[in-house]
Formats: structure tokens, sequence, C-alpha cells
């Protein structure tokens, strides 16, 4: 099995809690990932590094560049990284006929074998429906828009479709178009050209009525009922409070992603957005206080 995820510096710890809870459901030796991987410290991915290998039986580090997607547009809490899908077929090794792309912001709890098995019948990957009130958001019918953040890909159908070219040609002329960045470059080549898998391959937070702005009362279908009962890949995607490793995070599977970050490096790093300790608190406010008296007591100056 061959998996592939991508990252910069700042999503990187919790990619390597993604691939220790990978790692967990995996427990073959025939798993060999692939880190595409740019802008982090040579501390950082040091650490990252060492932990994997004595974790993964087959981990190897590419080095990607920003320099050919000079063109597509970032903006929001995404950062050029969310682009290195589009350079898979010239950054993995040739030999590579399938893998299976899993996003950072997820959590593994099921084996992934029946996903890495799927016959794809000539398509160019396979993935997961978006909600209905997103497709509708991007101009597309249910079922024709899919979500970018797990896919198994065909390899060989990406490397004939030049997707880097087509794709920045794409951003370009329909620049309001791209509100997903990379999702809707792959949408717009791939139109037509996917298998829909089950929900349970990418259990995004509309499932669990995280989501602002979605109808939370539509009946669910049975693919999306067995993926809040079973998801097999749990999908953090969104910013903020969406992510677990943020402190306001209510995602009720949220402890899923803890428990496998306790067992990286990043084990002791606090969440984002936590409160100070209740001492800091406290000392801050008893010099407020005291400032508050003294200027009371002390003589206006005139």
């Amino acid at each position: 099995m061959d998996v592939v995820c991508a990252t910069d510096g700042n999503y990187l710890p919790h990619c390597v809690a993604m691939l220790q809870s990978l790692r967990a459901q995996q427990s073959d030796l025939d798993l060999r990932v692939y880190l595409i991987y740019d802008n982090t410290s040579t501390e950082v991915l040091a650490k990252a590094i060492a932990h994997l290998h004595s974790i993964l039986p087959s981990i190897s580090l590419i080095k990607a560049s920003a320099g050919p997607l000079q063109g597509f547009p970032v903006n929001g809490h995404a950062t050029v990284a969310t682009y290195f899908r589009l350079l898979l077929p010239e950054l993995l090794p040739t030999s590579l006929k399938r893998v299976i792309f899993i996003d950072s912001d997820t959590i593994v709890l099921d084996n992934l074998n029946e996903l890495w098995q799927l016959p794809l019948n000539g398509k160019a990957l396979a993935a997961v429906p978006e909600h209905p009130l997103a497709c509708r958001h991007h101009g597309y019918i249910y079922g024709e828009y899919f979500n970018a953040g797990i896919m198994l890909v065909d390899l060989e159908k990406w490397r004939s479709s030049d997707i880097l070219n087509r794709g920045r040609i794409f951003a370009r002329e329909h620049p309001d178009r791209m509100r997903h960045w990379d999702q809707d470059v792959l949408n717009n080549l791939f139109h037509g050209d996917w298998l829909a898998i089950g929900d349970r391959w990418n259990a995004c937070p509309h499932l669990f009525g995280l989501t602002h702005g979605y109808d939370h009362t539509y009946l669910l279908s049975q693919s999306e009922e067995l993926a809040i009962s079973d998801p097999a890949i749990v999908h953090f995607a969104g910013p903020g409070p969406i992510k677990p490793w943020n402190a306001h995070c209510k995602h009720p599977l949220k402890q899923k992603y803890l428990d496998a970050k306790a067992q990286t490096p990043w084990a002791n790093q606090p969440l984002d957005d936590c409160p100070p300790p209740w001492i800091i608190t406290a000392y801050q406010n008893s010099i407020f206080r005291f400032k508050c008296r003294l200027r009371k007591i002390l003589p206006k100056k005139t």
C-alpha cells in the first residue's frame, strides 16, 4: 500500500499524528508512506523524521518547491502547501501506479486495505462526494463535486493529464471559482472522471453538525449514517475550532486526534487558543486591580 501526504511546517506535527493513527490500523509491513513537505524548520523536520522512521516500515521524504505553483491563489487558512496535490505526478516515483492521498488534518480509524484494493474502472480517482449544500455552493449537482482530502489516485492518468499547467490556466481564468483552491482545480480537471465512494472514507464535520450554514435536519443517507457510526477516516476540514488541536473544538472524535498526538514528539504541545493557566490569569487580574487602586489614591496631574 502506497500512501502520500503533503504538509508545511505548520501542519507537520498534525501530519505525524495522522500517520501515527494510520500505523495503528495498518500493522502489516506492506505500507509505504511518501511525505511531501516544504517550509519547515530543521528542528521540527528532524524530530518528525526520527519519529516516523521509528514507527513506519517505509517512509520517503520528498522536498517540494513552491516555484511551480506560482499563479495559484492562496487565502484564508490555506497555504501554498494545499496545492502540493497537483505535484503528485512530478514528485512521486514513476514506478507508482496508484496512491492513497490523505490530508494532514485527519485521523485514520480503520484499516485501509478495502480502499486500496478498490477498482477504479478507468477513472482518474475515487473520492467522497461533497455535502449537497457545498455542491450547490460551487455550482454542481450533488455527486458531481468531490472532497479532495482523501483520494485513491490513478497516477498514470494524472501523469497524462498535465494537471499543473491546465490547473494554472483554470485558476487564472476563473478566480471566482477558486473557493477551495486545488480542490476546485481537481474537480474542474476531472469532472465526470472520478468514482464516488462511501462517506466513511472521508467523514467531514458537517456529519457531526459542526459546519455553519449547513442544514443539519435533512434525512441522512445510509452512507452518511455509517460514516457517523463507523468512520474509517475522520477529516477535520475547516478553520479554527473545527481543528482538534484547537482548545475550542467541539468535535465528538477530537479525542482520537489527541490520543494519536500523545504518542508523537508533540505530546506536550498545548492546544491552540488555550487559555493561560489560572495562576497567570490571577496574577494579571491582581496587577490590574492594584493599578486601579493606585490611580484612585495618587493626585491627578494638572
